[in-house]
Parts: C-alpha cells; sequence; structure tokens
C-alpha cells in the first residue's frame, strides 16, 4: 500500500510478545504476521497448548539450502521432530 502509514525499510515495529523489531525490507510481513501468531498462541489466550506447528514457505532460502524435493524444519523437540518427518514421510510430503 502506498500512504503516509505505510511500513519502510528501518521502520521498528512492536510485536505481539512487546519484541521489537526493525523492518530492513518491505517484505517483511508474513514474517510479522507469523511472529503475532506464535506469540498469539503461546501466550495463554487459547488456553494450554503444547505444541505450536508452523508450516510456510516464507523464504526462497529453504529451497537453495535444501533442494526441491526436501523440508527444513527446526525443532526444541527432537520428538516432535521424529513425528513431523514421520508424518511427511506417510503422507508423501
Amino acid at each position: 500500500a502506498l500512504g503516509a502509514s505505510s511500513f519502510r525499510p528501518d521502520d521498528v515495529l512492536i510485536g505481539k510478545s512487546g519484541l521489537s523489531m526493525e523492518i530492513n525490507n518491505t517484505d517483511a510481513e508474513g514474517r510479522l504476521v507469523l511472529a503475532d501468531g506464535v506469540a498469539f498462541a503461546s501466550g495463554g489466550e487459547l488456553g494450554a497448548v503444547d505444541d505450536i506447528i508452523d508450516i510456510a514457505t516464507l523464504t526462497g532460502a529453504q529451497m537453495v539450502a535444501t533442494g526441491r524435493f526436501f523440508a527444513g524444519i527446526v525443532s526444541d523437540s527432537e520428538t516432535m521432530e521424529t513425528e513431523c518427518v514421520r508424518a511427511g514421510k506417510v503422507s508423501g510430503d
């Protein structure tokens, strides 16, 4: 969008988590929505959650790193990572 309230490079925004984020390029809106969504889901407003799973295509760098046939995964739980990889194999993803 064009206008005085549009995001510009080097703007600093405060996310739902309370953390500040500097916008280094104007292609950051997906990452901002993801960050606020994760903060919302983990903030207790939905009740207690055991796991948060995000499946997103936010960067082309993932395809450069792993190729067209492999996805990237980041987890702080080896059990969750193993289950996600298993589910991907079962579903053909």
